[in-house]
């Protein structure tokens, strides 16, 4: 039931952004998802639609969703890598103490008009 908190606060975002700039109807906004961000972009989605109904200006956008690689830090050598998966060793050193430095946030990285 969080999608429908994080839904409300989204399109608060897109309000406050389409006064601010005068946009008059929003096409598409693109979310980048952090790798541990745990809400279904299906749920968002559907409260979008539904909370939305009666505003012309954000009705019926797009809402595309990317989810992050994650990001880790080796405490061997100090660099950092992007993995699909937890990795157990670094890319660069072959080294195991590794550090994940990623979130679990989600981010409107785009919106088209």
């Amino acid at each position: 039931m969080h999608e429908y908190s994080i839904t409300c606060s989204i399109i608060e975002i897109l309000n406050d952004l389409t006064k601010k700039y005068n946009i008059d109807k929003l096409k598409k906004v693109s979310f980048e998802l952090g790798p541990f961000t745990h809400i279904e972009p299906e749920s968002i989605k559907f409260y979008y639609d539904y909370l939305t109904g009666n505003n012309d200006v954000i009705n019926g956008a797009v809402l595309d969703f990317k989810r992050k690689k994650i990001k880790m830090k080796c405490m061997d050598c100090g660099k950092t890598f992007l993995s699909k998966n937890i990795a157990s060793k670094c890319r660069y050193c072959q080294g195991s103490k590794l550090k994940i430095i990623d979130s679990d946030e989600i981010k409107i990285i785009s919106i088209e008009t």
